[in-house]
């Protein structure tokens, strides 16, 4: 999610280290069984888990950032397990395709030794607990195994290490058997979960999320089935096309997918246009994640402006969508790249006034925006919707505070929960190059080299960057020399630019609408249209 917090929870981007094409085991099978991940009425994932003796294999589709994973594991009969392989591929790619990425994790007893192909191949080895297990965000194969490994320790309460396959933190799991054959399985959330006396995994429900595995068949030989595309295209009667693009960027090497939304004008007429800059996280051009079914803020952002007769190209991210994954260890300043090579690619077009280019970010992408107005006087304005003023390390902070206090946590075991996230979160810091630069990066002295026109918006109820953030961007700014800033306080409305009064990430899936508040729309419309003509 945006600037989020950085905890291990079930529902959140999928492993993109991960291995499609699972060979069918050599000895005779235990099990094969067909799950779907739904929140709510909406299928995240897809997956068919197939298990013998020494080996689990996990063919797993996630239909909304529409890639295929596989992966291979081979397990000891005390549930551990010693290798895991696994490959990623589009959703759309046949199974003989190149992989997006391959990499591979071996365990032992208090380490692990990773190795990646993606571009260019890196290899690491990390410390573990002893009798750590891999573990990939909704993935019912992991859940089964962590099952599989507390069946085998005991009766419980059972505390096992998981080793997250992406990320790479580590962080302890407490399975508690209730009954024969259900058990609760807490990891910053509680899940419930049904499970046969062997382990197998029956079904599962995160109450607080609202996410449920769903056992579908057994042993049918019918693989998951393939990922829908999102539409993308132009509502009917809208006074705009959609038009499908890609892009490269050369300087990283990858192609970047996206969708040109353009006005209908006269021929031989140029229209203006911006680039769309996603949040942090990975996200499709509609900023789409599964966590929020129905949550598609550039889409209608877009739908605006081209109502307005502004010209809108908004990407996938990296690895999601049509887009190539690229560096496993890009950075902010990395995806800054791909919003200049979308700047580039808008410049050749013959239908676009490459006098009057500019730049929406939101989030993370207010972070980006600047970066690239500070470099490019070429710009003719930019927008920047809830983006920070604080370094990542400072939001982060004040955000786990909120979240841990939201639990009912008071006082002296509040401030040694946020001393634990503390510790376990500056030891993922040294392994993940993105949060290290987000946490060290500081938004305001690049926002004082920026000279072209800004609009700032903010929800006065966003609780993950705080509205202050602001007022300080814009005082930066004009400390810089830069004479046209405009602020946009949008009243009750929260990081997801929707109205919500009280503005509580926690609430997030509560809300009666996902939609964009019509007045955080108007008023980035409003204020384009004039800077565009």
């Amino acid at each position: 999610m945006k600037c989020s917090t950085y905890h291990i929870g079930l529902v959140g981007s999928l492993a993109c280290a991960a291995v499609a094409s699972a060979q069918p085991p050599a000895l005779p099978l235990r099990w094969t069984n067909d799950f779907v991940i739904r929140l709510g009425d909406d299928t995240l994932v897809v997956e068919r888990v197939t298990r013998n003796d020494t080996r689990l294999a996990s063919d797993l589709m996630n239909r909304q950032q529409r890639v295929r994973i596989g992966v291979i594991m081979t397990t000891q009969p005390d549930g551990l397990v010693s290798h895991l392989e696994s490959t990623v591929r589009h959703a759309a790619d046949a199974p003989a395709a190149d992989p997006l990425q391959v990499a591979t994790a071996t365990f032992t007893s208090d380490t692990v030794l990773l190795a990646t192909s993606a571009g260019a191949a890196s290899s690491k080895r990390l410390p573990v607990p002893p009798g750590t297990l891999p573990f990939i965000n909704l993935s019912a194969a992991s859940l089964e195994q962590i099952f599989v490994r507390a069946r085998a320790l005991g009766r419980g309460p059972i505390t096992i290490p998981v080793f997250a396959m992406v990320g790479g933190q580590v962080r302890t799991m407490t399975v508690q058997w209730i009954g024969a054959d259900s058990a609760v399985l807490l990891i910053g959330t509680e899940v419930r979960a049904q499970v046969s006396p062997a382990g197998e995994l029956l079904g599962a429900i995160i109450p607080a999320q609202g996410v449920r595995f769903s056992r579908t068949g057994a042993s049918d030989n019918t693989a998951p089935r393939a990922a829908d595309r999102p539409d993308y295209s132009a509502p009917k009667g809208a006074p705009f096309t959609a038009e499908d693009v890609q892009l490269r960027n050369v300087k990283a090497g990858i192609v970047l997918a996206g969708t040109l939304t353009m006005p209908r004008h006269a021929p031989g007429t140029r229209v203006p246009a911006v680039v769309m800059i996603t949040g942090s996280g990975a996200e499709d051009r509609d900023e789409a994640t599964p966590a929020l079914p129905g949550w598609k803020p550039f889409r209608q952002i877009a739908d605006t402006l081209g109502r307005r007769g502004i010209a809108v190209l908004r990407l996938d991210d990296r690895g999601v969508g049509g887009s190539d994954r690229g560096s496993p260890d890009a950075t902010s300043a990395d995806f800054a790249d791909d919003i200049r090579a979308g700047l580039q690619y808008l410049r050749t077009r013959p239908d676009v006034d490459p006098s009057k280019l500019g730049l929406i970010g939101h989030s993370e992408g207010g972070m980006i925006a600047p970066m690239i107005a500070a470099t490019d006087r070429r710009l003719h304005g930019i927008v920047l919707i809830a983006g920070p003023s604080h370094t990542g390390r400072a939001i982060s902070d004040a955000q786990v505070r909120d979240a841990i206090a939201a639990q009912g946590v008071r006082g002296g075991a509040l401030d040694s929960a946020i001393a634990r996230n503390a510790v376990a979160r500056d030891a993922l810091l040294a392994k993940t190059p993105w949060l290290k630069f987000w946490f060290d990066y500081d938004p305001l002295p690049t926002a004082k080299r920026v000279h072209v026109p800004v609009l700032i918006v903010q929800g006065a109820t966003d609780q993950q960057v705080s509205p202050d953030q602001a007022l300080e961007l814009a005082q930066a700014l004009h400390s810089g020399g830069n004479r046209s800033v405009s602020v946009k306080m949008i009243p009750a409305t929260n990081h997801l630019l929707v109205y919500d009064v009280d503005g509580s990430p926690s609430n997030y899936k509560k809300l009666p609408s996902l939609s964009v508040n019509p007045a955080l729309l108007g008023a980035v419309a409003d204020w384009l249209a004039k800077w565009a003509h």
